[in-house]
């Protein structure tokens, strides 16, 4: 009876051994991406795929080692749409992490509803306030610091006096105008909210900055983004008023449509294809062999969240390892996650549109914590 024993143990040992081996070497990480395939931000969600496929191309099709799987869902730029969306990639589709998210009210129903099934999520690009906790992971911007940092720029170049501050009336245009303020030091004499995906012409909302405005900062994306520095060319304010925008109105997503509108434009934002750094230099060229342009921020920001999984699942399941990795070396320079909030801590950078290219002409380091 003892050596049966001893040998069923051995065998049932063995059995267990066997299986966690296999599980380590041929579990598959199944990355669920929430994209705005569909709506006001479809533009963005182009990149955002384009970009997440380029990186598990360009590693074998493995992260953290094992074979990887991305699972793409497209939210159509709402709330709901994207809470049901998250709900079937972690319950059916049994997703490791959600990832991706472009608009900031999406990505507050997808939290909320990926936290209850306690899945981790990896914020690719929105960039809502109010997002965090120990499950989440961001490798944009807080909406906050988007805006702070051109108020910091601003300050520094422009008059400390006759901001007029312009933005869609949601979430993340609130918010950032909200950062505006706090890092220029001082109100605006006025601020223009127009509603959000709603907007066709921005004449009429134009037509209210005030004949004693010194520069107007505006916040816009997406096909938003398109029409308000079409319009802003088109009716002669370029002419009147200098211009300070958020990265979305210049970002290469949206270059092309804009067309020659955009020359001269100022912008701030965490990303320019001119940077020079080696990890920069490599991702354009793999970003201009596969689509034959230059990568947009958000293209950047899908690339550094794949790099985040992709380096977490070398540790061990997503939702203990997300916390540990601590920083990334991203195209936009240094990126490190704050290991209380989870937010990124990073240069911003103006840059002026000319020749094609977002150059830039300042670098606004993060304030000391």
């Amino acid at each position: 009876m003892r050596v049966t024993t001893t040998v069923v143990l051995v065998l049932a040992l063995a059995g267990c051994g066997g299986e966690a081996l296999q599980g380590t070497q041929d579990s598959t990480v199944k990355v669920g991406a929430i994209i705005s395939q569909t709506g006001v931000y479809s533009a963005l969600g182009d990149d955002m795929e384009t970009a997440m496929r380029l990186y598990l191309d360009e590693h074998g099709g493995k992260l953290g080692g094992k074979k990887a799987e991305l699972v793409v869902a497209d939210d159509a730029g709402n709330p709901e749409t994207g809470r049901q969306r998250a709900r079937q990639l972690i319950m059916t589709d049994k997703v490791d992490v959600v990832t991706g998210l472009i608009a900031s009210p999406v990505a507050v129903a997808v939290v909320k509803e990926a936290g209850a099934q306690n899945t981790p999520v990896v914020v690719a690009n929105a960039g809502a306030d109010s997002l965090g906790g120990p499950g989440v992971f961001r490798v944009s911007f807080t909406n906050y610091a988007h805006g702070y940092a051109a108020g910091k720029y601003a300050a520094a170049h422009y008059a400390k006096e006759g901001a007029v501050l312009m933005g869609a009336d949601y979430s993340a245009g609130t918010e950032t105008l909200r950062g505006f303020t706090a890092g220029f030091g001082a109100a605006p004499i006025k601020q223009i909210l127009t509603p959000f995906g709603k907007t066709q012409n921005f004449e009429q909302y134009l037509e209210e900055i005030p004949a004693e405005a010194k520069f107007v900062y505006a916040f816009y994306a997406g096909g938003e983004a398109i029409t308000f520095a079409k319009n802003f060319k088109q009716y002669g304010y370029a002419a009147k008023v200098k211009l300070l925008t958020c990265q979305n109105i210049t970002d290469e997503d949206v270059l092309q449509a804009i067309g020659a509108d955009a020359d001269g434009i100022t912008s701030v934002g965490l990303y320019s294809p001119a940077l020079d750094n080696a990890e920069n230099t490599a991702f354009v060229g793999k970003w201009k062999a596969k689509t034959g342009k230059n990568p947009s921020v958000v293209a950047v920001q899908s690339w550094d969240a794949m790099q985040l999984i992709d380096k977490a699942a070398a540790l061990g399941p997503l939702r203990d390892s997300l916390g540990k990795v601590g920083s990334i070396p991203s195209p936009r320079g240094a990126l490190t996650l704050d290991p209380t909030t989870h937010d990124p801590v990073q240069n911003w950078y103006a840059r002026t549109y000319e020749g094609g290219v977002n150059r830039v002409v300042a670098t606004i380091p993060p304030d000391p914590s």
